[in-house]
């Protein structure tokens, strides 16, 4: 630990010495979050649905085949009685995008009264896909009352919308820039790291002093967690008072895994570092690899279920993939630790095979020169 400690005192001082970095550090997330929190839009693929059915008869049914015979649609659970709170649950865990709650009386009052109504409840944190829900909702009511002829226009839709009532986009979307920008961050915190030493020809005294590959790692990887935690609470502070972001959950369960997420992003510009050559094709590297992927595979842009297989598993090491889901839950529907705990083992498992596969490297680097 001592000889870590002296690493670590070190890379603190590195920091301080480039007021530059440090300004670029923190200006550009807040700017990025500023220009991205008024552009991105999305389309919608696919519709996962939930169906608490207290009704169980033959109307009930034929409306639910409406909804599970559209292409659009996919029925992910159907049951009546007490499940309504399950179904809740899975709204919360962003398995399922919306819940059809059909009432006990929904047939009898269609045939006795002529008239009936029944509730579907929308995840509205993503406010242009709640929207696009909403009117694929009433397309398929008008189907349903067009093949009922008896019934006339008397199904009324009464639709609730869970975690952004206002249906305002901001509120999806810049949680998840928050996520791929920190992980930008910490990667190009660490991809300079090796990169300048070698440069400047410093490494050469790394490579001869006694401390271990690991330990140099090790205590190049702590300074940056720290700083990187600070560029985080400062977009989320951000977006919280300017954008009026919604903080739902606990802090402290979104600062625990926004540390692991950040050792995955800056365990990747270690491996970066220790493989550029300079400087700048580090930076290079460390944009390439993380604001891309997190982008375009991770889930911001584009569902993760309507991608190809090959790009559904290249998803599947990003680790921008899990920390959405966190950032999103936490901050938005309030979830807790336990919603989390696939994300978090997957946030440690990437940590920790980028880490050895960064210390490998840098073994075999020292023990070239040596």
């Amino acid at each position: 630990m001592a000889r870590i400690k002296a690493i670590v005192i070190k890379e603190f001082f590195h920091i301080l010495r480039d007021p530059r970095s440090l300004t670029i550090v923190f200006i550009t997330p807040v700017i990025m979050i500023f220009i991205l929190g008024y552009s991105f839009s999305y389309d919608l693929n696919r519709i996962d649905v939930a169906v608490v059915d207290f009704s169980q008869s033959t109307f009930s049914r034929q409306l639910v085949n409406r909804f599970a015979n559209n292409r659009i649609f996919v029925l992910q659970f159907s049951a009546g009685g007490n499940s309504l709170p399950a179904a809740e649950e899975m709204l919360r865990q962003e398995k399922i995008k919306e819940i059809i709650v059909i009432p006990v009386d929904f047939s009898r009052r269609l045939t006795v009264h002529g008239q009936s109504d029944f509730g579907i409840i929308i995840d509205g944190s993503n406010a242009n896909t709640a929207n696009l829900v909403f009117q694929y909702n009433e397309m398929i009511v008008l189907e349903f009352i067009a093949e009922m002829k008896k019934v006339g226009q008397l199904l009324q839709l009464h639709t609730k919308i869970y975690f952004n009532p206002e249906a305002k986009s901001q509120v999806f979307f810049i949680p998840g820039q928050i996520a791929a920008i920190l992980l930008m961050i910490s990667a190009m915190l660490t991809s300079i790291s090796i990169a300048k030493e070698r440069e400047t020809g410093s490494i050469a005294l790394l490579f001869i002093s006694p401390l271990k590959s690991y330990e140099i790692i090790v205590g190049k990887t702590i300074p940056y967690i720290i700083v990187a935690l600070l560029d985080g609470v400062l977009t989320l502070m951000f977006s919280r008072f300017w954008f009026g972001i919604p903080i739902r959950g606990s802090l402290l369960v979104l600062l625990f895994f926004a540390i692991l997420y950040i050792i995955a992003g800056l365990s990747i510009g270690i491996l970066i570092s220790t493989t550029a050559p300079t400087q700048k094709a580090a930076m290079l590297a460390a944009q390439i690899l993380t604001m891309l992927p997190s982008y375009l595979l991770s889930g911001f842009i584009f569902p993760i279920d309507s991608m190809n297989p090959v790009l559904r598993g290249i998803s599947q090491i990003i680790p921008a993939t899990y920390f959405l889901r966190i950032i999103r839950g936490v901050i938005l529907k309030g979830s807790e630790l336990k919603h989390f705990l696939y994300e978090g083992l997957m946030l440690i498992l990437l940590s920790f095979v980028l880490l050895l596969a960064a210390s490998s490297k840098f073994a075999r680097q020292r023990k070239a020169v040596q």
